[in-house]
């Protein structure tokens, strides 16, 4: 019996939709492939990517605070223009590796963490920026 409940409820389904709409069956099929998923979701916040550049010695600092929106991609860009150097993301534990005087290193993260992670100079030990991921 539910076989049969299953069969004949589609069906019956289909009976009464068809009886409450118009006689017109071109209309009723252009309406029915003209219908469409909306899966957007109200209010939905996409954070835009993030650059962000320091220069040792030029524009890095303890104080110096950079704000990111949760779930952002970020990319830093870092220089050392005056020795060789080595950058860490704490908290993420990212380090492009060994950086030549005057080259660009960057590390590329998603800020999928909130909080407040420092960059720093392995070589130097210095803080030069922080990400305040909120």
């Amino acid at each position: 019996m539910k076989k049969a409940f299953l069969v004949t409820t589609p069906f019956l389904l289909l009976v009464s939709l068809s009886a409450c709409s118009s006689n017109d069956s071109a209309s009723d099929s252009t309406a029915a492939s003209n219908l469409t998923l909306n899966t957007e979701v109200p209010n939905a916040k996409v954070a835009a990517p993030v650059e962000i550049s320091v220069t040792v010695g030029t524009d890095s600092s303890k104080d110096r605070v950079e704000e990111v929106a949760l779930g952002s991609q970020v990319s830093v860009t870092l220089t050392n223009p005056n020795a060789d150097d080595e950058f860490h993301l704490h908290g993420y534990d990212l380090t492009p590796g060994d950086t030549p005087k005057g080259e660009a290193a960057v590390i590329t993260f998603t800020a999928d963490t909130a909080g407040e992670f420092e960059i720093e100079s392995h070589i130097t030990e210095e803080v030069l920026v922080t990400i305040s991921v909120k």
